[in-house]
């Protein structure tokens, strides 16, 4: 257990931490975190998650789902709007349902998918029920 001059410097080391990201919020004037290394809340160019749109609508009306879900997570990482239910641009309430139905699907093995297709299925349902950052 720490104490007496122990403690005291664990907690002044915690105090000058705090400041410092106390300071840097200040600086930069935002909170965020960074999730998979790209901002939580960024917008790219409006054609470029229009294209990614298309290519997972395409995989999707192939049946390859687990390229659909990858393709959506990459649009929706562009372009957060588009998993915002008040924006012109989102994906829609059909969207969801079909997230919905790939979520249960994938957790109960009813559809194989890929490794990395239940992972972009819950940070798709994450972006639209979570929202932005």
């Amino acid at each position: 257990m720490l104490h007496g001059r122990k403690l005291t410097g664990l907690t002044a080391v915690l105090a000058v931490l705090s400041l410092a990201g106390a300071g840097r919020v200040a600086a930069i004037g935002r909170f965020s975190l960074s999730v998979d290394g790209d901002s939580a809340c960024r917008t790219q160019d409006a054609g470029f998650s229009q294209s990614l749109l298309s290519k997972a609508r395409e995989a999707e009306a192939r049946g390859d789902v687990g390229a659909a879900l990858s393709q959506y997570r990459a649009a929706v990482v562009a372009d957060t709007r588009l998993a915002d239910r008040t924006d012109t641009r989102y994906l829609g309430s059909a969207f969801e349902r079909r997230l919905d139905a790939w979520v249960k699907d994938l957790k109960a093995g009813r559809l194989h998918a890929g490794p990395a297709a239940l992972s972009d299925a819950s940070f798709l349902f994450r972006r639209i029920y979570g929202g932005c950052g």
